[in-house]
């Protein structure tokens, strides 16, 4: 698993070497932009990983094309097919030389200022991870006008960033943070394909000793339609798999009783209700199908007369009156949602 914090040496900017690991996968329209933010930061990285994950595009050579003329060293690991961001990311690491890692994602963009003000707060910090606010764009690049939460310059314990991730008070986009690779271990991120982020990057926010939090936008993460998040796919179940194993890490940490509200309230707030959303939206376009009914039969199944008190009383209103409608007039909530 990971090393433990109490073995970890306190790091200091000479002896800081940067990879960037870049999971390519039909992002060719971005890709360029993608590696030359990567080339343009303040403070240079050592290396760029680009990891083919077999899109049948040419967004790798095109990668490449921007790093030829060898401002920064790269390489390029290909994966002998498809297999999702997470056994790609697991890939680039093991290839990865340096001892601060970026996830970086390939039709995203980064501030200039983004390594330079994120190892100055790890370092400042002796974090384990930095993480900074990120700012949504649209397809085109345009800023949506939405952030992630801004948290203040400082530093965390791992505990205390765990908990606001499962609070939703903090996002778990692991692009928009610098690790030190030590806290990784090795092949830190599972094979699913969808919605990877969040039961990692809480299992290591709960192995670190410090979390450094820089408020800045400093990464641009585009919102693209064909993202699994926004439609019902055949992957989009892996939404309870990532709830299961953020239950199951929880039942390993001490004190586990003073987090059972939390996980409770992230269960409705993280993989009910975006579930059960999902599917009634694909409901209403005309998507009905298996995979609709599914979503909509695991998500109803896992509503618990017993958990509407304890939601009230942690302040989680729209939980509640979610878990209330889905027991007794879940095709009145679907008809509320339309109009919505």
């Amino acid at each position: 698993m990971f090393q433990s914090a109490t073995s970890r040496t306190r790091l200091t900017m000479q002896d800081v070497s940067v990879s960037v690991v870049v999971p390519v996968y039909r992002s060719a329209a971005y890709i360029e932009a993608c590696v030359r933010s990567i080339i343009d930061q303040h403070a240079p990285v050592d290396e760029i990983v680009l990891v083919d994950d077999r899109g049948g595009d040419d967004s790798i050579e095109r990668a490449e094309a921007v790093l030829a003329d060898g401002e920064v060293a790269h390489r390029v690991v290909r994966m002998p097919h498809n297999s999702g961001v997470g056994p790609a990311r697991n890939a680039g690491l093991a290839a990865a030389s340096g001892n601060i890692i970026w996830f970086f994602d390939s039709d995203d963009i980064a501030d200039a200022a983004f390594t330079a003000t994120m190892l100055d707060q790890l370092l400042r910090s002796d974090a384990d991870f930095a993480t900074c606010t990120t700012r949504f764009v649209d397809e085109s690049g345009v800023p949506t006008g939405d952030f992630t939460p801004v948290l203040p310059t400082g530093a965390l314990s791992g505990d205390e960033y765990a908990n606001l991730l499962l609070r939703s008070r903090a996002r778990s986009y692991a692009s928009g943070k610098l690790f030190r690779r030590d806290v990784l271990g090795d092949d830190p991120w599972g094979t699913r394909r969808a919605y990877e982020d969040l039961s990692t990057i809480a299992r290591v926010a709960l192995d670190s000793r410090a979390v450094a939090t820089v408020p800045e936008a400093l990464y641009r993460y585009r919102l693209r339609n064909d993202s699994v998040s926004h439609r019902v796919t055949a992957d989009t179940r892996a939404i309870f798999e990532m709830g299961d194993e953020v239950l199951e890490m929880l039942d390993t940490v001490p004190d586990t009783r003073q987090w059972r509200s939390t996980a409770r309230s992230f269960v409705y707030r993280e993989v009910l209700i975006p579930a059960a959303h999902m599917a009634m939206r694909a409901e209403h376009e005309g998507g009905a199908g298996p995979m609709t009914n599914e979503l909509l039969r695991i998500a109803r199944a896992r509503v618990s007369r017993r958990d509407v008190l304890p939601l009230l009383a942690a302040g989680e209103m729209r939980s509640a009156v979610f878990a209330v409608a889905m027991l007794t007039a879940p095709h009145r909530y679907a008809n509320a949602l339309r109009h919505r």
